[in-house]
């Protein structure tokens, strides 16, 4: 993505103080982190709709949901900035620089960053029951699994594998339903679908698939049928949003002085050479330091390969890419024995990798995705080629 593309004028201030950050997720908390680090040292303010400081959010359907994970370990150290919680900024006038409260109090702003997450899609005729996105949701529903309910679960994603794992771990009857074929099809593909599948059924899971429709649901139901991006607060300012609020390399949204990281933006990945949107805890971390070194002065163009986990049972996946096309895929290691590896092609070119059990796999790849390594598919799949000699030294 260029400037050209971006149709922006960057206007040049005396000042970016202060610094208002809009959202206190993950992204917004590394943001501060990212300004600090590149020497900022003037007024930030940190507005969050929720009445929490920054936590973390994989916890909610993992460790925290279940019980084995006490509520202070989830929440981020303390930020450098000013902390305006449980209030939600309802306007943004550019060209006067301020924000406006749900309290009708204004903020001005030297430099404004969008960080407002995404939230859960609502499912027609279900917008009542259960969904898993913020810390009093994760409450609620770990309200259930303590009451040993029957729990059903309403989309095979991570989240819905993840929160059915979690309910078997505790001896919770769990009915799961999905449109798709297999879960995760539209990430890992059909084979790894199919064995996530049985890997689910063997843990005593009642998992349906192929569903054209549901049935009558209990309210004991979660609905994880994926995110959408807050951006309308962004829209309604004049800032270009598809699918996510469009930034570019930098960050930088086309109003001036206006960027954006994390969950809710489409960012331009000069590694894919493509507006990617990504919904993971660790790329809105680092989308969103670098975001702010950026606002700072001090940035650089956001070339990482993303990079997620998610732990089932006894096994942890972890996935490198940025979720695109692929025409062919190799098995490094014995599909559905882990440790083993799933790598995605396109053109030849390695473009993702799952791993199973198989973290080391999966962070040398990661080298050779982001370095643009071209390697020969045999090699790749080789488990006898160590992967570290391919990848240039850093």
């Amino acid at each position: 993505m260029s400037d050209r593309w971006l149709s922006c004028t960057i206007i040049a201030t005396n000042s970016i103080d202060p610094v208002v950050v809009v959202g206190a997720g993950a992204a917004a908390q590394a943001a501060v982190i990212g300004l600090r680090r590149a020497g900022f040292d003037g007024r930030v303010v940190m507005v969050g709709r929720e009445p929490h400081p920054p936590y973390q959010r994989p916890p909610l359907s993992k460790q925290y949901l279940v019980g084995d994970l006490p509520r202070s370990a989830i929440f981020f150290p303390t930020p450098d900035a000013e902390l305006r919680l449980g209030v939600e900024v309802v306007e943004i006038d550019p060209d006067r620089h301020h924000v406006r409260l749900d309290t009708d109090e204004q903020l001005t702003y030297g430099r404004l960053l969008l960080a407002p997450g995404a939230r859960p899609r609502r499912l027609a005729g279900y917008e009542d029951r259960h969904h898993l996105r913020e810390l009093d949701d994760a409450d609620r529903l770990r309200a259930l699994l303590e009451a040993g309910v029957k729990l059903h679960i309403v989309g095979a994603g991570f989240i819905g594998c993840e929160v059915a794992a979690g309910a078997r771990a505790r001896g919770l009857e769990v009915v799961v339903y999905e449109s798709l074929e297999q879960p995760l099809v539209r990430v890992l593909g059909a084979e790894v679908g199919a064995w996530l599948a049985e890997v689910h059924r063997s843990h005593g899971v009642d998992l349906r698939t192929g569903l054209s429709a549901l049935p009558p649901l209990p309210p004991e139901t979660l609905v994880a049928v994926g995110a959408e991006p807050n951006q309308e607060l962004a829209a309604a300012a004049g800032i270009d949003c598809r699918n996510g609020i469009l930034v570019d390399e930098l960050g930088r949204t086309n109003l001036p002085d206006v960027y954006a990281a994390g969950d809710g933006t489409r960012f331009w990945s000069p590694l894919y050479e493509a507006a990617i949107r990504v919904e993971h805890f660790q790329t809105a971390i680092r989308h969103g330091e670098a975001t702010g070194r950026s606002i700072a002065g001090q940035g650089r163009p956001f070339a990482e390969a993303p990079w997620f986990w998610s732990d089932q049972y006894d096994l942890n996946l972890q996935y490198v890419g940025g979720a695109l096309p692929w025409d062919a895929t190799l098995v490094r290691g014995r599909m559905g024995e882990p440790p083993f590896t799933v790598l995605y092609l396109r053109e030849g070119r390695l473009v993702a990798a799952a791993g199973v059990n198989d973290a080391r796999t999966i962070g040398q790849l990661r080298r050779l995705i982001e370095a643009r390594v071209e390697v020969d598919p045999e090699q790749l799949a080789d488990p006898a080629i160590d992967l570290k000699g391919l990848a240039p030294p850093r």
